[in-house]
């Protein structure tokens, strides 16, 4: 008994974790491009509209300063996909700018699921350069080693000026000279007198 109860509860088990898998999905997705990204000529667009009840599928595109959200067909499938290619996108066919991808599967029930994203179209425009990254290396500071003064305890006197004694000034009369030159003058007065004395004797006479 325990071996058939053991034998039906393991392939009821399956059945549910089968079941629980396949119910899995639940909303479409689109694995690239995306979001943000640039794209260029043709384009690979891949993701999943394998959903439970699936109906049909729409992949459309539009502009994303369109207020009226007017779509343009891309493709329509009719088979659900699984993470595979929805479709081949020619980007050379609109004009550069900002685009939302818009996958929408429908329903069996009527109901639909969407999911978008965005992208941007550079086929005519220059692409813009990524900003180069500046790195500012800041030089080595180098400290001075700091030089430690330190007083001297013993005290050390000025050297005193040595006096230079003057030369001896020439202008300065010597006592010799003074006494010379006084007898010199004396014997010149004392023969002007006695030449004069002389003189005065002959013109009497």
């Amino acid at each position: 008994m325990r071996w058939m109860l053991a034998g039906w509860v393991i392939p009821a088990t399956l059945l549910l974790v089968s079941s629980v898998g396949a119910q899995g999905v639940t909303t479409p997705s689109i694995t690239s491009p995306i979001t943000g990204q640039t794209l260029q000529g043709q384009v690979a667009i891949t993701g999943t509209t394998d959903l439970p009840n699936f109906a049909s599928a729409e992949l459309d595109f539009s502009y994303t300063s369109d207020e009226t959200n007017t779509r343009f067909p891309i493709q329509l499938m009719t088979q659900p996909i699984e993470n595979n290619m929805l479709t081949s996108w020619d980007t050379t066919t609109i004009s550069d700018g900002n685009y939302i991808l818009l996958l929408r599967v429908y329903l069996t029930d009527g109901t639909f699921q969407d999911v978008s994203i965005k992208v941007q179209i550079r086929n005519y425009s220059v692409l813009p350069s990524p900003i180069p990254t500046v790195t500012t290396t800041l030089p080595a500071i180098q400290i001075p080693t700091p030089m430690v003064i330190v007083p001297s305890t013993t005290p050390t006197s000025a050297p005193l000026p040595t006096p230079t004694f003057l030369p001896t000034n020439p202008a300065v009369p010597n006592v010799n000279d003074v006494y010379s030159g006084f007898w010199r003058g004396a014997l010149i007065v004392l023969l002007i007198f006695f030449a004069f004395g002389i003189a005065i004797r002959l013109r009497r006479s």
